[in-house]
């Protein structure tokens, strides 16, 4: 209804007071319906409104019947349905979401500047629960990797809009960048331990028991203590123990059968060299003067003067000695592995050449005199030969012993014999360093007398035997020696006698069978023989001098490659370098 312009002013006022009292009556019912700030203004009468704008009468009436029109039809809608404000009021609360909800939703969308999201209820969650840092419009890949897939597939649901694709295409792809990486970097990782699985595979071709670290073996206190005081004080600190503790340090009454076996067959095989060949020599001695058993002592120099030289010419093996079950427990002992890192033509002779030389060449004795290291299953087609000193063969029933393990002497004639006849496929062992290297046989250090010694690549060439170096790791390791540098007392009375015996007197120092303190028994420490590539070497009958240090210069070369190339996998002391003199 048009209110009368021409009503007097008081009129005007009652009527512009209507939707205030209308406003008032409806917010008894429904108060939280409608705010404090929808209450609609009043006009102001068209005096006021000439007064206070400067416009003309029409303009006003026609402003004022505007403003009163607004009003009625603003209150009528609340009068007529306040009846169903409740109901409206309990929709509105099951729909509307927690205020936090409404918060995050409001910081994504100011952040994120996207206009079109549906589903907006479902991300509030999602961003309330992962509480999402967002900046610059994107989310790194390092915090979207926190949801879990199905709340991902709902975020990506919700953004359908232009912005929202674009925000989930750059996650994809970050993920995408992230996961290529990843799989660069382990496919490098995976490489490096397929070529070290490789090779460990390529060993484990050839031998059974190949360990898959260096093992080391460290001295204990007592050890430590004597290598600090001269060799004369340490030999008795160590029979006493002296300045550790009374008495010498024995070893525990409950070692499994299986070690006592071990160190039995390594006292025996020590026993055999130290004291078989003098026992016997004062032992036919005794026979012969002071009993009635003298022709024994005859009969056995008259076959002894008949057979002196077969050691010469092929020696005289016994193969069941060779196969003791005695020679698997002194393997085990140390224990001694034999490597094989080539293949060796049985259609062909080698000269394999054993460094460094030990004490007593434990590992060769086991390779090549025993089949301890079932050297003819490594190497199937082979004969072994061990060459060693022609002294060894001069002591009584001490030659017959050695030489049923397939020993023969080391000198020209036995080689010429051996690799003369026809056939093939004989293996000989010869440690080319020599009695003279012993002497500087000392743990942690590797000296090879090699730059003297060419007479084996001369006898190469002249057969046409192809060289096998060999490096035996833990050889220098299983003996203590006396202090005896260049120039020193005990090292020119060690040299004068052995060019009267033709054998090295090393002072060497070891365990006991039931002590650890001092002995002639070894110490248990692990040695590896690496056998390297074979060196194929041309028939001459007539080697010159040139041809001769050509091999020479290739084979030490070889040596110093292959301790080289496996010192960090089996040797004890691996910073130590290797010196040839």
């Amino acid at each position: 209804m048009t209110p009368d312009l021409h009503r007097p002013r008081a009129a005007l006022s009652e009527t512009a007071q209507l939707p205030a009292a209308m406003e008032a009556e409806t917010n008894n019912s429904s108060e939280a319906c409608f705010p404090k700030t929808s209450v609609p203004p009043t006009p102001p009468n068209t005096a006021e409104l000439d007064h206070r704008s400067g416009v003309d009468a029409p303009l006003g009436r026609r402003i004022i019947e505007e403003i009163s029109q607004t009003n009625q039809n603003f209150a009528l809608p609340g009068t007529q349905k306040a009846e169903n404000v409740v109901p409206l009021i309990q929709e509105m609360n099951d729909v509307t979401p927690s205020l936090q909800e409404i918060r995050s939703i409001s910081l994504l969308l100011s952040n994120h500047k996207i206009e079109d999201i549906s589903g907006s209820y479902q991300e509030s969650k999602i961003s309330s629960k992962k509480n999402v840092n967002v900046r610059d419009g994107s989310i790194s890949s390092n915090e979207i990797k926190d949801y879990g897939k199905k709340e991902v597939d709902d975020l990506v649901e919700s953004h359908k809009g232009q912005n929202g694709m674009k925000f989930v295409e750059k996650i994809v792809e970050e993920e995408k960048t992230k996961k290529e990486t990843y799989e660069e970097e382990r496919d490098e990782d995976l490489n490096e331990t397929d070529l070290k699985r490789e090779e460990d595979k390529e060993l484990r071709k050839y031998n059974k028991k190949i360990p898959e670290e260096r093992a080391t073996v460290q001295k204990d206190e007592i050890e430590e203590h004597f290598d600090k005081l001269p060799w004369v004080f340490g030999a008795l600190g160590r029979v006493l123990n002296l300045g550790i503790r009374y008495g010498p340090k024995f070893a525990p009454i409950n070692i499994p059968l299986r070690r006592r076996l071990q160190t039995f067959a390594v006292f025996f095989w020590m026993s055999t060299f130290l004291f078989m060949g003098l026992g016997s020599t004062f032992f036919l001695l005794y026979l012969f003067f002071f009993t009635q058993y003298w022709w024994v002592s005859l009969c056995y120099l008259t076959w002894f003067l008949g057979d002196r030289s077969v050691c010469n010419r092929g020696g005289r093996r016994f193969e069941w000695l060779r196969r003791w079950c005695l020679w698997k427990h002194y393997r085990d002992f140390f224990p001694v592995h034999l490597i094989k890192t080539a293949d060796l033509d049985p259609s062909k002779n080698y000269i394999m050449g054993y460094h460094p030389h030990g004490i007593l060449s434990a590992g060769a004795f086991c390779h090549f005199s025993t089949e301890g290291s079932d050297f003819s299953k490594t190497f199937p087609g082979f004969t072994p030969y061990l060459l060693v000193l022609e002294g060894h063969f001069l002591l009584p029933f001490y030659r017959d012993f050695f030489m049923g393990t397939g020993a023969v002497s080391a000198t020209r004639e036995s080689m010429d014999y051996l690799l003369g006849r026809e056939g093939a496929g004989r293996a000989l062992c010869l440690v080319v360093g020599g009695a003279k290297e012993s002497l500087d046989c000392h743990p942690n250090t590797v000296v090879l007398h090699l730059n003297k010694r060419k007479g084996f690549c001369k006898m190469a060439l002249r057969h046409g035997a192809s060289l096998v170096p060999m490096f035996s790791f833990g050889e220098n390791e299983i003996y203590d020696q006396v202090s005896n540098p260049e120039g020193s007392f005990i090292r020119r009375f060690q040299n004068a006698l052995q060019k009267i015996i033709g054998l090295a007197p090393c002072m060497f120092i070891g365990r006991g069978i039931f002590q650890y303190s001092f002995g002639i028994v070894p110490f248990r420490k692990p040695i590896y023989t690496v056998v390297g590539a074979p060196i194929d070497v041309p028939l001459v009958k007539n080697p010159t001098k040139e041809q001769i240090i050509s091999l020479h210069e290739t084979y030490v070369k070889s040596v110093i490659d292959l301790y080289n190339k496996y010192k960090q996998k089996y040797s004890e002391y691996p910073e130590c370098e290797i010196k040839i003199v």
